[in-house]
This record gives structure tokens, sequence and C-alpha cells, in this order.
């Protein structure tokens, strides 16, 4: 017997790039979901600078983020975790995170928060930067030709 799935309750939507992002910042783009209906946001976030990311904070939900070009040094609890291109790190709800850009080059990751809005408690200064990257330079291991 084939069962029959229940219809959606909302409508296909497409949200233009320009609606939703913003080139040239660092916060490329932030899309709640409660515009589209839906309970993930969306955030992009893009630097060149390396060692320069979102510092310490957290959230009441669970969110994973996906590097979509370069390279990142994330702290997520007491872990240190380095990421790159096509990676997938998770960041469990309560869990005091952050990232820097690792380098060479540009860091650009599409971070999807499990909540219709973003919440977020910064803890900045709470942070120790002893261990991140407060010279980026001295933790990157040049490329050999």
């Amino acid at each position: 017997m084939n069962a029959v799935p229940i219809r959606s309750k909302t409508e296909p939507v497409k949200v233009n790039a320009s609606e939703w992002q913003n080139p040239g910042r660092a916060l490329r783009g932030l899309l709640e979901g409660k515009d589209l209906k839906t309970n993930i946001t969306l955030i992009r976030y893009v630097t060149d600078v390396v060692g320069e990311g979102p510092t310490l904070h957290v959230h009441p939900y669970d969110e994973i983020f996906t590097i979509t070009e370069g390279r990142a040094r994330f702290t997520v609890g007491d872990q240190t975790i380095d990421a790159e291109q096509g990676d997938v790190v998770f960041g469990p709800a309560n869990i005091p995170h952050g990232y820097q850009n690792l380098g060479p080059g540009r860091l650009d990751s599409l971070d999807i928060h499990l909540s219709p809005e973003w919440i977020q408690f910064d803890l900045a200064k709470a942070w120790d930067p002893s261990g991140l990257l407060i010279s980026a330079e001295s933790k990157v291991k040049p490329e050999t030709k």
C-alpha cells in the first residue's frame, strides 16, 4: 500500500542573492528561516584576512559550519578543529565556539543555524586568545614548492 505524503504548508520560494547577501562585508549574508517559514537560518561569512573570524559566542541551538573555500581553525568547547574546503564542523547548542581564517587566502563559510532566527550571545571577553591565531602566520605552514 502506497502512502501519500502530507503536503507541505509552505510554498517554494526563491531568494535572490541581492536580497540576503552583502558583497564586501565579512558577514556576507543572513537569511533567517522565519522569513521562509522554516526552522533553518543561513549565515555566510567571508574574509580574506588571516586570523580574522567570528569571536567566541554561543547559540541556544545546534549549528553546522560548511567550509566552501579556504581553511579555518575552530574552537568548539575545549576542542580545536582545523577544517578546509568541503569539510563540515558541528557545533552543539550551548557550547561556546568561534573560528578564524587559517589562510592562506580567503575563507568562505556557509553556517547553518538550526533555528528560525539568529540568536547569539557573544563571549569574546572570556576567550583566551593565547591558543588561537593572534599571530596567524606563525600557525600556518608555508607551502613548499
